[in-house]
């Protein structure tokens, strides 16, 4: 009887993490060209911009009201509809033929993906899944995405893979059980919630904010430098290579002090990108920004996770903190490169990790207690 308890446990592990994979891989392969897809169809800067603002917005609100609706009525419902929706707004996404309708599709992308990811992670969490190796195979994910992107290249068949890799996810989805926690009857308070950890919130919005400014122009900014579109996808590629590796180890170390790590090195990382050029370096700045952003996504997850009870709502402020910064931040990034060049993006990026460090600082560093896998 134990052993096939168990046996049940790793099944339903390995589910859950090949998820999340799939779901990377899609989101993934289907964003990273969408920068240059966009200066294809005319837009300008600004407008590369916006179209990240409106993914972002969608996402941002989706993730927020659906997390926060899981703790009440259960994750799987959530889960299983954002994973169908987003398949099906990965396949929209091919009829994006100017700014306008990019900008309505990858809309339409964000608040799908919102529906599933906070439930998810909530699920992932009450399954007493370590969150490190579950971030760590959305970066796997990411990578296959990544290294799709470089040898495919072509951003409309991108499309059409992120929607057979979503829908595979989809399936998958189908074999979850419910857990025992999600039977419970909860009435979260969002503002509540939030007030707990307001300054980690804050501290990640900052960072965020900056990093995404960062991604919407960097496609853009090292095209500049020459840098060809597989050698773009290869630099996605290695980052996310080092976070699937790092992710798989923070568990073990403090929550607080990861975080704090994160937020150092992101500064580090930033200035360093504004001044190097060749292959092997950016590889090397590549390499290290993935350490920064698994230290501090890992960190903070956790943090918030192990706060109190209502997980799904905890997960979807967070998810919804990072996408309120990929609403702003592809529009800051935009218009900064417009008005003072792409490293600049860099260089603000770096201020807002220090103001991040500063934010957090006074946090409590003392652990809640909370079992995880209760």
């Amino acid at each position: 009887m134990e052993s096939h308890t168990g046996d049940n446990i790793n099944r339903r592990v390995w589910l859950v993490v090949l998820v999340n994979f799939l779901l990377g891989f899609a989101t993934q392969g289907s964003n990273l060209f969408v920068p240059l897809l966009g200066a294809q169809l005319g837009a300008s800067d600004s407008q590369v911009g916006l179209v990240g603002a409106v993914y972002g917005a969608a996402f941002l609100l989706s993730s927020l009201v659906s997390g926060w609706k899981s703790d009440q009525t259960g994750r799987l419902l959530f889960v299983r509809r954002g994973l169908l929706a987003s398949s099906a707004a990965f396949a929209a996404q091919l009829l994006a033929g100017n700014v306008a309708l990019l900008m309505l599709m990858r809309g339409m992308v964000g608040f799908a993906l919102g529906i599933a990811t906070a439930a998810a992670i909530a699920y992932a969490f009450e399954c007493g899944i370590d969150m490190g190796k579950f971030s760590s195979y959305g970066s796997l994910g990411w990578i296959f995405g990544a290294m799709a992107a470089a040898l495919v290249e072509d951003i409309y068949l991108l499309f059409w893979i992120s929607f057979v890799v979503c829908l595979a996810a989809f399936i998958a989805s189908l074999f979850f059980q419910e857990t025992t926690a999600l039977r419970r009857s909860l009435s979260p308070k969002l503002f509540q919630v939030l007030r707990r950890n307001y300054r980690i919130y804050f501290a990640v919005f900052l960072r965020h904010l900056g990093a995404t400014a960062v991604w919407v122009i960097l496609p853009l900014y090292l095209s500049s430098l020459g840098v060809s579109k597989f050698w773009i996808g290869l630099l996605w590629g290695v980052n996310f290579a080092v976070q699937f590796v790092v992710m798989r180890y923070l568990e073990h170390y403090s929550e607080y002090k990861v975080f704090a790590f994160g937020q150092a090195l992101s500064f580090f990382v930033f200035v360093v990108f504004a001044y190097v050029t060749g292959k092997l370096p950016l590889v090397l700045v590549m390499a290290l920004l993935g350490v920064a952003w698994s230290c501090l996504y890992v960190g903070a997850l956790l943090i918030v996770l192990r706060s109190g009870e209502e997980r799904g709502t905890s997960s979807g402020i967070f998810q919804s903190t990072l996408n309120l910064c990929n609403a702003l931040g592809p529009l800051l990034g935009g218009l900064i490169a417009e008005g003072f060049g792409y490293r600049s993006v860099l260089f603000f990026a770096a201020a807002l990790s220090v103001a991040g460090m500063f934010i957090a600082i006074p946090a409590k560093s003392k652990e809640p207690g909370l079992d995880i896998k209760s």
